[in-house]
């Protein structure tokens, strides 16, 4: 174990839901109500590795009816739909008709006696449009460190943070993985250092920041 890993692992573990925009701006964290999706029942879910990657696989079924087979890649922290039962949405396409899961909200559990990675990661609500209705529709992926950020959290028993808006981010190389780092500002103007550690699938909170320190802060 690393040196690094001791370091980190002091830092308490937390709740998290985290917000996946695949296809939007990765400031916008709000929903359109016309694509929105949320999930009613998991009604399975598993990890396994293929081709040396971690993925998570889940089937749900969603409040609108729909039977989808999801899968999330944790290494490269992106959701795809494999399919949806009794469907003809097409799910492939040439011209950008076909559709994708877009803005994933997912809850981490701070537990890590689970059964798998998946068991640990839960899909709450997503939104289900065509490519071509998307904000971005270049193949050209978002950086790592915008695929996922913080959405909501919790630092301690009832004591919740909602997230208003991503001051900084940046990820660090540390060894055989990375670490996600964000600086977050909640709906009351506070501000804290929540990291994601990749290998490990933790979040863990490592401090509330005084907004005096933020000396290159970007205002609105």
């Amino acid at each position: 174990m690393t040196k690094q890993k001791l370091v980190m692992n002091t830092y308490p573990l937390i709740e998290m839901l985290a917000f996946f925009p695949r296809y939007s701006g990765t400031n916008t964290l709000d929903w359109r109500a016309k694509y929105v999706r949320n999930v009613r029942q998991i009604r399975s879910c598993h990890t396994k590795t293929v081709g040396g990657i971690l993925h998570s696989f889940y089937s749900i079924q969603t409040q609108q009816g729909e039977l989808m087979d999801l899968r999330f890649n944790h290494d490269e922290l992106l959701w795809d739909v494999l399919s949806v039962q009794g469907s003809e949405l097409p799910l492939t396409s040439d011209d950008g008709t076909h559709y994708v899961l877009d803005r994933m909200l997912i809850h981490h559990q701070r537990h890590k006696h689970q059964p798998s990675p998946a068991h640990r990661m839960r899909p709450i609500r997503f939104e289900w449009l065509p490519l071509s209705q998307c904000f971005r529709q270049s193949p050209l992926e978002h950086a790592k460190i915008d695929r996922m950020h913080p959405y909501r959290f919790l630092k301690a028993k009832n004591f919740s943070v909602q997230v208003a808006r991503v001051e900084t981010r940046h990820l660090e190389d540390v060894m055989v993985t990375r670490h996600l780092h964000y600086v977050l500002e909640d709906s009351e103007s506070r501000f804290f250092h929540v990291v994601y550690i990749m290998d490990q699938g933790d979040w863990r909170f490592i401090q509330e920041v005084d907004e005096q320190f933020l000396f290159h802060r970007i205002r609105p």
